[in-house]
């Protein structure tokens, strides 16, 4: 099966899939919009006689249960409000205050808010090397959508990704060799050179696709660099399923779907137990927190705002947010694993989006 065709990912149409499917707009107004936007030229339905491996299937329960598989009461999520490590390291995050999306960085009590990129084009999705030096992200200044490599101090910018646009979502590999992205919805892996470009996952069509067989957008990398989780979604009917697959793509797994609603944007804990994500029930945006070991999950937040695009501080014991939860515009906020003890890091007029924790 070909993979998606590039042709209508001009800029950010490719990340205007990833809102529509998302943040609720899903009129059918909405879902024309998007598909003709993003999905235009779907997969082909020719068959190049590759098999893709059949995902296994590990869905929580339905109401979240502290018990293990051997029976044994496992601790609820700890510390309590106002407990605990307090937050250290940094908070990229990128923002429209420019006029234009552009890659800020502050320290984690929100001061010392610095610009980093000063483009025309946009700029986004941001993430951190492990040591904190450079920083990948999302730019189309070149004309459509690549993946980029900067110093942490906004120098020495250079293009990544090579020969195609709808590049997007990077993510650095905790060993610091590898970054993963979606290529129009293709799963791939490349050296951090932006050399050695290798497959991981080539979607099915997003209307008829199983669960994580359609477009794919990468979240995080297992501690040990050697698993990808990601978020699989069809904008058409208004699904997404938080997935996990092997680097070299194999040991495909469905982690949550109900066929239902939107679950996305998944990221690893540190300690390898935990996936934090975005889950869209009943029409409310919250952050969840799984666990791999007994198969359960917790839900962290509980407000009427749009909770979106979790990440773990390097310690594991926070999480970064974007959220609507106060005024109109999306703002950073920092919190406990548990949920407890909001912080908000930015007050801005204008958007500020996917916060991502830095050493």
């Amino acid at each position: 099966m070909a993979p998606y065709s590039d042709s209508p990912y001009d800029r950010r149409n490719s990340a205007h899939f990833k809102e529509a499917i998302l943040n609720g707009r899903l009129t059918a107004l909405g879902v024309a919009a998007a598909v003709l936007l993003t999905l235009a030229a779907a997969c082909s339905d020719d068959d190049d006689g590759a098999e893709t491996p059949a995902p296994s299937v590990a869905n929580p329960t339905a109401a979240p249960t502290r018990t293990g598989d051997d029976g044994a009461t496992i601790a609820p999520f700890s510390p309590g409000p106002g407990a605990g490590p307090e937050p250290f390291g940094k908070i990229i995050f990128y923002s429209f205050r420019d006029g234009n999306q552009e890659i800020y960085i502050m320290d984690v009590d929100g001061s010392n808010q610095t610009n980093l990129t000063n483009d025309p084009g946009e700029d986004f999705e941001p993430d951190a090397s492990p040591d904190g030096s450079q920083i990948v992200f999302v730019s189309d200044r070149d004309g459509q959508a690549n993946i980029w490599v900067m110093n942490a101090d906004g120098s020495d910018v250079r293009k990544l990704s090579k020969g195609s646009s709808g590049n997007l979502s990077p993510r650095w590999s905790p060993d610091g060799e590898k970054i993963a992205f979606s290529r129009s919805g293709t799963i791939t892996v490349m050296d951090t050179d932006g050399n050695n470009e290798r497959v991981v996952f080539e979607p099915e069509p997003e209307t008829t696709a199983g669960p994580c067989l359609g477009p794919g957008f990468v979240g995080g990398w297992s501690p040990d660099s050697r698993r990808i989780t990601y978020y699989s979604a069809s904008v058409a009917r208004g699904i997404a399923e938080v997935c996990i697959i092997d680097e070299d793509g194999g040991n495909l797994e469905v982690i949550v779907s109900d066929g239902v609603n939107l679950h996305a944007e998944p990221v690893w804990s540190p300690d390898g137990r935990y996936l934090a994500y975005r889950s869209i029930r009943d029409g409310q945006h919250e952050i969840y927190v799984y666990d791999l070991e007994t198969r359960t999950e917790v839900r962290v937040t509980d407000d009427p705002g749009i909770d979106t695009e979790p990440d773990w501080s390097p310690d594991g014991e926070w999480i970064a947010i974007a959220s609507f939860r106060i005024g109109t515009n999306e703002d950073i906020f920092i919190m406990r694993k548990d949920g407890s003890d909001v912080r908000r890091l930015t007050d801005n007029e204008a958007m500020e989006k996917y916060p991502i924790w830095a050493p």
